[in-house]
């Protein structure tokens, strides 16, 4: 079984990054931890069956050959995935440049506003469809991390992102 998964307290950025991960990797399924944001859970309600999400609670991971992390590398902040570790291929998409503990096969961890928007780019870059629904949430995990456009954090990349998304939406 092929997962990915984000953090705790899962925001817009991290949802919008776990379902850019059903994008890049087909065979996917996004697994959303037990705890989220409010607006994320409001969101999730009324759209939920637009993506390929699961929930973790029940989910048995020892069928698990593939682990795709998004928007975080850190043990502690997923949802009970630390047994993953020993002979899963591991891969990695985040923007926090610090406190990182997961080793992966492949990690791309980018200085950028808001992950989704390498995901983003890498969607661009492999041509990969999307609805104007979907693009609409990669644009809130954009918004929502660089306070819309705003922080200081924020990078021409997130910009140009945006702007590509707007074109989609």
């Amino acid at each position: 079984m092929n997962i990915a998964t984000t953090h705790k307290n899962t925001d817009f950025d991290a949802l919008a990054s776990l379902v850019a991960a059903t994008f890049l990797y087909p065979r996917m399924l996004g697994v959303l931890p037990g705890q989220m944001r409010d607006n994320v859970k409001a969101f999730l309600a009324l759209h939920r069956d637009l993506f390929r999400l699961i929930p973790r609670k029940g989910l048995d991971i020892s069928g698990v050959s593939r682990l795709v992390v998004v928007d975080a590398n850190n043990w502690k902040r997923l949802d009970r995935m630390e047994g993953l570790a020993a002979g899963v291929k591991i891969e990695v998409w985040d923007h926090h440049m610090s406190g990182e503990d997961i080793r992966g096969e492949m990690t791309s961890i980018q200085p950028l506003g808001a992950n989704v928007t390498q995901m983003v780019e890498e969607m661009r870059n492999r041509d990969c469809a999307f609805s104007p629904m979907h693009a609409t949430l990669f644009l809130m995990g954009i918004y929502e991390d660089t306070g819309h456009l705003s922080y200081p954090s924020t990078t021409p990349r997130d910009a140009a992102a945006a702007a590509f998304l707007l074109e989609q939406a």
